[in-house]
């Protein structure tokens, strides 16, 4: 990592020691009960629990923060113990200022999280660039995960074509500038990314809500560092030895053509279920009909 890349991605985590205790005492601890916090040697994640049964792992998809996963934990907590966190440096889950972004650090940061919290043999619903993460881990930690039934998710070279499609200019590929431009605009750009990836448009007024409001309590979004650092397309993967379900909402247009169940790369084997009317999110656009696929998926 050169200079200007450290020296960027230590804007994202600035003050992370303060930001942890602001975010625990704060608004982001009281938005709902079963709001808590798990502190690893690098990041404070919050998270939501509910239900009991089988553990099923989600991870909310920035700008996305938990308060807008109240329907799907309610529905999926019929049928497991249903996790949601949010990853480092994104929504309120803060990292310390020497958080490197790194592909593998931050994924064994995530393991250690999941190994107290989730438990062993839990299934990994992950999400966007997220699935990335799910994928490293079942595959390195294969303990940690029974499943992995991955929303929106591709190979790593699908993430290249999708970051290129996002960030034409490369602007927030610079370091520094990419981090100062993201903090500035990422409220503006909340709603251009939820008109492109949003397959239900009457619901796009409540995420640019919840988005907003976390926003205005200091929600990180930390794509530039992501961009620069964790998305590096030189990540070699190996297939996880484990059952994978491809659930991808085919109305999200912020991803070519060409990427719809691209893991197909990385794990012919796998299972594929499409929604033409969903989009980016479709665990949050239609919980219960991702809960159906699943239930699905596992009884296979």
């Amino acid at each position: 990592m050169g200079v200007l890349q450290r020296l960027g991605t230590r804007l994202d985590p600035w003050g992370g020691h303060a930001r942890m205790k602001r975010f625990r005492e704060g608004w982001p601890g009281r938005t709902s009960h079963d709001v808590a916090f798990y502190r690893t040697p690098s990041v404070q994640y919050r998270y939501r629990v509910a239900g009991s049964g089988k553990t099923i792992v989600f991870t909310a998809d920035p700008p996305m923060t938990l308060e807008v996963y109240d329907d799907l934990l309610n529905i999926f907590a019929q049928r497991f113990r249903v996790i949601v966190v949010e990853m480092p440096a994104m929504g309120f889950s803060a990292t310390r200022g020497d958080f490197s972004f790194g592909f593998r650090d931050t994924n064994d940061d995530l393991a250690l999280f999941l190994r107290h919290v989730a438990g062993l043999d839990a299934v990994f619903a992950f999400s966007c660039v997220g699935g990335l993460a799910a994928l490293d881990i079942a595959a390195r930690q294969p303990d940690l995960c029974s499943h992995l039934a991955l929303i929106q998710v591709g190979d790593v070279a699908a993430f290249a074509r999708w970051k290129a499609g996002r960030d034409p200019k490369g602007v927030l590929a610079r370091p520094v500038i990419g981090q100062m431009v993201m903090k500035r605009l990422a409220p503006k750009r909340m709603p251009q990314w939820y008109a492109l990836s949003v397959g239900q448009s009457q619901q796009i007024e409540r995420f640019c809500d919840c988005a907003r409001t976390s926003f205005q309590h200091g929600a990180l979004w930390s794509l530039a560092s992501a961009y620069q650092v964790y998305m590096d397309a030189g990540v070699n993967l190996a297939p996880p030895q484990r059952p994978i379900l491809s659930l991808w909402g085919t109305a999200d247009r912020s991803h070519p053509e060409i990427n719809v169940h691209s893991l197909r790369h990385l794990a012919p084997g796998l299972a594929c279920e499409s929604y033409a009317d969903l989009g980016h999110t479709p665990e949050l656009e239609d919980p219960a009909r991702v809960l159906a696929s699943i239930e699905r998926f596992l009884s296979r």
